[in-house]
């Protein structure tokens, strides 16, 4: 264990706690202090090394989460840790932001509804990446915010601008939480090592066909494959026929002696069979065999087909048409054209504003065509400077330029030889990457960066602009010919302003879709909240309702979505709003977090009239978990 769990923690007092939980529960491995990147490439060296398991705890969890495959357990904080955090702040100030990320904001929320006394005020702001911290925190300050709670990343940023800040801790209780579910993920982990090393096993001994004897020499069970190659056509098949067929085979060791032969070479008719046995054993008693059959031909097929699949791993489109919501008569005839468009294969040229979804088209499209099983690769021509752009394209050979991989590079239509390429927001394309480009289209074959090699290819070209490529040949800053080129076919997507119909069940799909996403139950959007929506400038389309729609949904805390929500979300200011605020006595001051535990639990079921599950809700806990703190206080339901 000491080498499968490892702990990466953002600061020392955490660390502290860790190794003090370790004493007490004598379950050691090693624990290491460093934040975002630098962990992750730690992790990655651990990793290599046997590591399965990483404790750790907020922006730097989710840095591991993200560029690792090994699970990470996070130290989470609960309600009472931001209550605490919050009441020690807001002693300092009476004006506070408590910032952190989306899996912390109902906690926060709840403390604030707690703690807020009357005079006081705090900010919640939601994170949802650790780039923005010091943006907020800059925002902050200039509306006269001095006081910042959160974790190690905006406390180490608060402090080192010169402002007052308060970490939210986790106690040791949470730390020997991290470590039981480190332990119960370790486990699980070995347990799906076993199950993959057991079909990886059956993968490598079985072919197309699978059939099963007993020890009379019946075939109990086969599937149409395997009576293909024994020439019988009944799912069963009696004694000696059978054993006749297989008097030279080795498989006759397997019935008899329950010993797994493998590699048996046989000839079946106009077959060449590979034949692998194994024991059937109940209760240890030898019962039959499974036998399993494959060409020698497929065996070759299939490790091509393995070989190219490792090679287009990751290049794959996984949106189709049935991904494209509306009803709409300007959405369907879009997608009726693009499906028709999907059947050749010509190059597409898809024009859009931004956010109507130009790119879930382009894989539908790759999806609903006959290259829909090779690679499908896309590159935004915006996001690269030129000369990256070119070389992302077209590869580059060792020593092309400096900073060149040792090794060289394919490009990416090398990458999607026989598939679909997705040139996304085309226009931003240099002068020199569309000679380029023309040259590939018109010869079928590109040349790498640094080399004189030609190499031939086979795409289907997709590209996508929101632009109007016609003014930029006519401002020089898109090549005629290339246009044409491109434009063979086209496809012009709706604005949301031309399919106002569709949002309705946009909006439905996409506060499903997000609920879904966070493990939430349905939200239900009202149909006032549909009519701001429909009343609303969406310039920026479906990703722009998207925005809108999250932000609600936060903003109703995953409840109900209704007008004033939407309202909110879109920045429009209702008159005579009102503002409720949480008022609570002074009775924090100088507590500490075991007192204010207790204060709040008490407070909650005293709100809830004893209702057990009403005050879990309220505290934003576990039944489980209000029960287990009331018994290590000492405090009863009627306390």
């Amino acid at each position: 264990m000491e080498n499968r769990i490892i702990a990466i923690l953002p600061n020392s007092r955490l660390k502290d706690k860790l190794v003090a939980v370790q004493e007490r529960l004598g379950v050691y491995f090693p624990i290491y202090q460093m934040q975002t990147e630098d962990a992750v490439q730690l992790a990655k060296e651990k990793v290599s090394n046997g590591a399965k398991v990483i404790i750790s705890r907020g922006m730097t969890a989710n840095y591991l989460r993200t560029n690792l495959d090994v699970p990470v357990v996070e130290i989470k904080y609960d309600f009472f840790h931001f209550a605490y955090a919050l009441r020690k702040a807001l002693s300092i100030t009476n004006e506070v932001a408590i910032i952190g990320f989306i899996d912390a904001y109902r906690l926060a929320k709840r403390a604030v509804e707690f703690v807020q006394g009357e005079g006081e005020k705090v900010h919640v702001v939601i994170l949802p990446d650790g780039s923005q911290i010091e943006d907020n925190i800059n925002s902050l300050s200039e509306i006269g915010i001095k006081t910042f709670v959160g974790g190690n990343l905006v406390v180490s940023t608060a402090k080192r601008k010169g402002y007052n800040c308060v970490l939210v801790e986790a106690d040791e209780r949470v730390v020997e939480e991290a470590i039981i579910n480190a332990q119960y993920e370790l486990r699980i982990h070995i347990e799906q090592e076993e199950k993959v090393e057991l079909i990886q096993s059956i993968i490598s001994s079985t072919s197309n066909g699978i059939f099963a004897l007993n020890r009379n020499w019946d075939i109990v069970a086969a599937n149409p494959i395997a009576l293909k190659y024994l020439q019988i056509k009944g799912t069963r098949q009696y004694g000696e026929a059978i054993r006749e067929l297989f008097k030279d085979s080795q498989i006759i060791q397997t019935i008899e002696t329950g010993e797994h032969v493998t590699g048996d070479l046989i000839t079946l008719g106009d077959y060449e069979i590979v034949m692998n046995s194994s024991p059937i054993v109940v209760e240890k008693e030898l019962r039959g065999a499974v036998i399993m059959m494959q060409e020698t031909s497929h065996i070759k097929d299939l490790d091509f087909k393995i070989r190219k699949k490792q090679m287009y791993k990751g290049h794959v489109a996984r949106k189709t048409f049935d991904d494209i919501i509306g009803e709409s008569s300007a959405i369907k005839l879009c997608k009726k054209k693009a499906i028709q468009y999907a059947k050749v294969d010509s190059t597409i040229l898809i024009q859009g504003s931004t956010g109507t979804g130009k790119e879930i088209f382009a894989q539908s499209i790759h999806n609903a065509s006959l290259r829909a099983s090779k690679p499908f690769v896309a590159i935004n021509c915006a996001a690269l400077p030129p000369s990256l752009l070119e070389s992302e394209l077209f590869g580059y050979v060792k020593g092309a330029f400096s900073g060149a991989n040792s090794e060289g590079k394919a490009g990416i239509f090398e990458i999607a030889h026989t598939g679909t390429i997705f040139l996304d927001e085309i226009s931003e394309a240099s002068l020199d990457v569309q000679a380029r480009l023309l040259r590939v289209i018109q010869e079928k074959e590109i040349t790498r960066i640094g080399d004189d090699k030609v190499i031939p290819v086979d795409v289907r070209i997709l590209t996508a602009t929101n632009r109007d490529l016609l003014q930029e040949i006519s401002n020089k800053k898109f090549r005629e010919d290339l246009f044409y080129r491109l434009s063979v076919l086209e496809l012009k997507l709706p604005a949301l302003s031309e399919r106002k119909d569709d949002i309705p069940v946009l909006a439905k799909h996409i506060a499903k879709e997000i609920s879904s996403r966070m493990c939430l139950k349905k939200v239900h959007v009202t149909s006032d909240a549909i009519k701001v929506l429909e009343s609303i400038p969406l310039e920026g389309n479906v990703r722009q309702l998207s925005n809108i729609i999250e932000r609600a949904l936060v903003i109703s805390n995953f409840t109900v979505v209704d007008e004033d929500c939407v309202i909110e979300a879109v920045g429009l200011n209702r008159n005579n709003q009102n503002v409720q605020e949480c008022k609570i006595e002074n009775i924090f001051e100088n507590a500490t977090l075991e007192d204010m535990e207790r204060i709040l639990i008490k407070r909650a079921l005293e709100d809830s009239k004893g209702n057990r599950q009403a005050a879990a809700d309220k505290l934003g806990i576990s039944l489980s978990t209000l029960w287990r703190r009331l018994k290590e206080m000492g405090m009863t339901m009627s306390n």
